[in-house]
């Protein structure tokens, strides 16, 4: 009988991701966009928040990483258990740009799966004074990382550029 039901089984893929960064990167603000289309004032994440994307063929199971020192140090329980990494950067915060940098190589370095796709967010792109998206690939050392990666320019406010990066992503499990 279990030939029978796998054999009819729904087609539909699962992928477990997380969403991380510094705190205030605008990680939740952008999975409410995805959620609502829109923007949406948020709090602070505390911990881990949990959300259930449902899409044709994929169902995303997406954890939302608090980015504050304090919770960075479950980060790797959970990623090294994900599927994909999206890694949201203030592109207007240059005071944490080395803070962010250091995150995000700790965050790669003690990933396991070199199959993990790994989608980046430049946030904040409605904001003056960001960094250009040649100089964050140069300085992230991007081009020397083994992993499938992408890099998007977005803003969790006015929603640019959000769609078409979480497209890409999604592609990449389908």
């Amino acid at each position: 009988m279990s030939f029978l039901l796998n054999l009819f089984r729904s087609r539909t893929k699962h992928a477990d991701i997380t969403i991380c960064g510094l705190d205030d990167a605008g990680k939740t603000t952008i999975l409410k966009f995805l959620e609502t289309g829109e923007f949406v004032e948020t709090t602070p994440t505390m911990g881990v928040n949990r959300e259930t994307l449902h899409l044709p063929n994929l169902q995303i199971n997406v954890f939302d990483l608090a980015g504050q020192e304090d919770f960075r140090n479950m980060w790797h329980n959970i990623n090294e258990k994900s599927d994909g990494i999206v890694f949201v950067i203030d592109r207007s915060n240059i005071m944490r740009f080395d803070e962010a940098k250091d995150v995000f190589e700790q965050t790669i370095h003690a990933q396991l799966d070199q199959d993990l796709i790994i989608l980046i967010l430049l946030n904040k792109s409605d904001e003056s004074d960001v960094i250009e998206k040649s100089l964050f690939i140069e300085e992230f050392k991007l081009l020397d990382l083994p992993f499938k990666w992408a890099v998007f320019e977005t803003s969790a406010k006015t929603g640019e550029g959000i769609f078409n990066a979480f497209k890409w992503f999604v592609d990449e499990f389908v």
